[in-house]
């Protein structure tokens, strides 16, 4: 929510307690990332490009960059 309101003060961040281990993020109603169905958490910088860009117009994208979450231990 930081580096959204960062980049657009104006937006509404908010955020609640889900389901365990569920991390999702909505643009206008629509879901553009869920660590449930992706694994992993968004890219933070492309999150808020795709806010940027919704707000000057185009239709919310789903996040593409996912980093996982997973730990390889040797």
């Amino acid at each position: 929510s930081n580096a959204i309101l960062a980049s657009l003060p104006e937006a509404q961040v908010s955020g609640f307690v889900g389901r365990r281990s569920s991390f999702e993020v909505k643009l206008n109603g629509q879901i553009i990332h869920s660590k449930v169905e992706t694994k992993g958490f968004p890219d933070f910088k492309e999150v808020v490009q795709i806010c940027n860009d919704t707000n000057k117009g185009s239709p919310p994208t789903s996040v593409q960059t996912v980093h996982s979450t997973t730990c390889n231990i040797l």
